[in-house]
């Protein structure tokens, strides 16, 4: 047993990497610059404004609304459709006698006018032509004429009659056609209304149309502008990430390992370690007290 020997003791010290350290001063020098950067704001527009196109659709549907296009179509029809849904038998013979007055006047009174004037024509020649042949006397001559008028006069009611059976026809089937015409009329003024607005809508939905088109290429040029301002705005911010992250991958630990060697515990220390060895095996019962 030796009296006693050296012992080596070895000691790690852990620091922090240099050049890592000199890459995390850059990094927070460089966020503090970032962070003293003020608050920029934007200050371009970022809504594009209607154009001229919708402005003029826009007065157009007002104009029209005010205006009420087609409206007064719509109820002139809507008038004409009552009036002939209300036609009544009184309104009826009224219309019959409306379109009998022209009939009367020009056809019936008019040919009338022709019978007396061919009336009186035939009379005086019948007049003339018995005086030169002096076929008859005062009285049979007088009774002659009575004949040919008595003639003549039937002659001119059974004309009349016919007229007046083939006008009053003809004003009757007038007067019972007027209701399906007032309402066939009224349905074509009714559409005639609608189309108007119909065109009318079509104008303003070009307008409107040419305009948002237009607006739309407006409003992504302002979008790209405002892009553009957040990615110039953001830059530095993303050029501090790149570098954090860099900074990141690196080892930041340097450990250094150092050796040292010193005196054994000596003879009194190991005389001790005997004895307690010795002491522990009487106690277990393997030596003796």
């Amino acid at each position: 047993m030796s009296k006693g020997g050296q012992t080596a003791t070895q000691q790690t010290t852990q620091q922090l990497n240099p050049f890592v350290q000199d890459l995390m001063t850059r990094g927070f020098q460089a966020a503090q610059q970032v962070s003293s950067i003020p608050y920029q704001a934007y200050q371009g527009p970022r809504v594009a404004q209607f154009r001229p196109q919708e402005q003029q659709a826009f007065q157009m549907a007002e104009q029209a609304a005010v205006g009420r296009v087609g409206a007064p179509q719509l109820e002139e029809a809507t008038q004409a459709a009552q009036r002939a849904a209300g036609y009544s038998p009184a309104q009826f013979q009224q219309n019959v006698q409306g379109f009998m007055s022209p009939y009367q006047e020009n056809v019936v009174d008019a040919t009338m006018r022709r019978l007396a004037q061919s009336r009186a024509e035939r009379d005086a020649e019948t007049r003339a032509r018995l005086a030169s042949a002096r076929a008859f006397g005062n009285e049979r001559r007088g009774v002659y004429e009575a004949q040919l008028a008595s003639e003549q006069d039937l002659n001119t009611a059974q004309t009349l009659a016919n007229l007046y059976q083939q006008g009053y026809g003809q004003a009757a089937g007038f007067a019972q056609a007027l209701p399906s015409q007032q309402l066939a009329g009224a349905a074509q003024l009714a559409g005639f209304g609608s189309q108007a607005l119909q065109q009318e809508q079509a104008r303003q939905q070009m307008l409107a149309g040419a305009g948002q088109a237009q607006r739309q290429l407006a409003q992504q040029n302002l979008d790209l502008a405002y892009q553009d301002f957040l990615a110039q705005r953001g830059y530095p911010v993303e050029q501090l990430k790149i570098l954090q992250s860099g900074i990141a991958g690196m080892p930041a630990l340097a450990s250094t390992t150092q050796t040292t060697t010193g005196p054994g515990q000596g003879f009194l220390n190991t005389a001790s370690d005997v004895t307690g060895f010795l002491s522990g095996l009487q106690k277990i019962g393997i030596l003796p007290k």
